[in-house]
């Protein structure tokens, strides 16, 4: 498993997925954000209202209670998937993949 915080305050996550410091923040929503390094390896994943995210990913109301206590694993192949994990009576997950950030030719030839 990976560091993951929860925020009910304000209601944002955190997951880290490398040690390693952030360069540069991608914006996939106005929710989900990516850090980099300057060599675009993912650090870390950060999501506001994260209580809607996760409600959405689950298709249910889920409490802030619950988020605090729920696992979240990574796995980075074509995309970084994060697959949470909520335990009670019976035990419930969730996947969201993320493209992975590339540079783009057009872009560099800008």
């Amino acid at each position: 498993m990976v560091d993951m915080s929860y925020d009910p305050e304000n209601d944002s996550m955190y997951i880290s997925i490398s040690s390693r410091k952030a360069y540069l923040t991608v914006e996939f929503s106005e929710r989900i954000a990516l850090d980099v390094t300057n060599s675009k390896i993912p650090v870390g994943v950060e999501i506001l209202e994260a209580s809607k995210f996760i409600s959405d990913l689950f298709g249910k109301s889920v409490s802030k209670d619950r988020i605090k206590s729920m696992l979240c694993s990574v796995t980075q192949k074509d995309a970084i998937y994060l697959d949470f994990e909520m335990r009670g009576a019976r035990r419930e997950s969730a996947r969201f993949a993320i493209p992975v950030p590339y540079n783009s030719p057009i872009v560099a030839a800008v």
